[in-house]
């Protein structure tokens, strides 16, 4: 009947539904990924600033993703109790304010405890975007909806490096902060005026054969799926973090070489979450550990490769490799995760898949820069595409724990 759902086949709230859902929840992670990420590209201004050491500098990435590790589990309960709107609304209007504190923070004791909150915030953005777009999708395309809001991730991370470093040259870094604070609030606004279409298409009812208390999923489940977003995860930020270092220690590449080639993997980033989407929905629909697996496979090529290969075009194609499945990989795991249980556990389980992988980013990516410091860079790429490949088991341990047939 129109307007029911179930685990695999949710309420179609229509094109224009659809696409709603689709740009407010793409729109709130991407402002969400620029308010987090807005201190990299002026990151020479606020250590110069707050006189941090580069140890300390660094340690603003760990506050960040600490908190949303933190708020990650919390949230998916909030967000199948009170609402996914309703949570993404409030998720927003924090992470303005506490980035407004950050901004305006004397203290580097309370610069680092706001970008925390800011952390705890977007900890709170995925879980309801999870259930809105659910909500909104048919059963055939929810690989592609999903990866198509994600993508707002990494169009966040270009806004905050084309955008940033410009206002932080005409206003300051803190007035350069005030872009994403701005830009959240936006988003809240934006949510709360479509919230009637959106709590209608979110309104899917619970299947009564499940218990509301406890989600029925298996432990081999837990641990294969857990297992990929935490290594995934940690492999994705620490390549990401670690490579415009690698470029210029190791290759000798110019700056804005170096950026060129970041951007580059970002790109690729981007194709593939929606590329990664198509192919899971034409031909992994019914069996997605397949298709994960196959990311976790061909990213562990392109990090051998970036381990192996000297200087020169060679390289380049691995950045796009790994951009494309290091990076493409997350729509289709939370597609996965949306569609693994009941209606009414999407928003719990959802926050507990997001605590894995932010759990990861904190994790990994220092140990990256270790293996670096001990050994070189091939020793840490090549750790890297290790537990890449450790990531791909885990979901084939994932697939044969499975879920609880009567949760499918």
């Amino acid at each position: 009947m129109p307007g029911m759902g179930t685990a695999g086949a949710p309420a179609v709230g229509g094109r224009g539904g659809v696409a709603a859902a689709v740009a407010v929840s793409g729109g709130a992670l991407m402002m969400g990924a620029y308010a987090t990420l807005s201190v990299a590209p002026i990151g020479p201004l606020v250590r110069a600033d707050l006189d941090m050491s580069l140890a300390a500098f660094g340690l603003i990435t760990t506050a960040i993703f600490g908190g949303a590790a933190v708020a990650s589990g919390p949230s998916g309960h909030l967000t199948d109790r009170f609402g996914a709107v309703r949570l993404l609304a409030l998720a927003m209007v924090a992470v303005a304010l506490f980035e407004l504190i950050a901004a305006v923070s004397p203290m580097v004791w309370l610069f680092f405890l706001a970008m925390f909150a800011v952390g705890l915030a977007y900890g709170c953005i995925t879980p309801p975007t999870n259930v809105i777009v659910r909500g909104a999708a048919d059963g055939s395309n929810q690989g592609l909806l999903m990866s198509a809001k994600q993508v707002g991730v990494t169009l966040g991370g270009l806004i905050a490096g084309l955008t940033l470093p410009a206002l932080a040259h005409a206003l300051g870094w803190r007035g350069s902060l005030l872009a994403p604070v701005v830009g959240a609030l936006l988003v809240a606004v934006l949510v709360v005026v479509l919230r009637e279409g959106l709590v209608r298409q979110t309104r899917l009812p619970a299947s009564p054969e499940h218990d509301p208390g406890r989600i029925p999923i298996r432990l081999g489940w837990r641990l294969g799926v857990g297992a990929f977003g935490f290594l995934m995860a940690g492999v994705q930020q620490g390549f990401m973090a670690y490579l415009t270092l690698f470029l210029t220690d190791a290759h000798g590449y110019a700056l804005g070489v170096a950026g060129v080639s970041f951007a580059v993997m970002m790109v690729g980033g981007t194709v593939g979450r929606l590329g990664w989407a198509v192919v899971s929905d034409r031909w992994f629909a019914r069996n997605r550990w397949t298709g994960l697996f196959l990311t976790a496979l061909i990213a562990a090529i392109g990090l051998v490769g970036i381990a192996l290969l000297p200087t020169g075009p060679w390289l380049w194609p691995c950045l796009v490799l790994i951009g494309l499945t290091s990076i493409g990989w997350n729509g289709v795991f939370l597609a996965l995760v949306a569609t693994s249980v009941p209606a009414s556990h999407v928003g719990r389980l959802s926050g507990w898949a997001l605590r894995c992988v932010f759990s990861g980013v904190v994790v990994v990516p220092p140990l990256f820069g270790l293996l670096a410091d001990q050994w070189g860079w091939g020793a840490a790429w090549a750790f890297a595409a290790a537990i890449t490949l450790v990531a791909g088991a885990g979901m084939l341990l994932g697939a044969r724990g499975g879920v609880n047939p009567r949760a499918a």
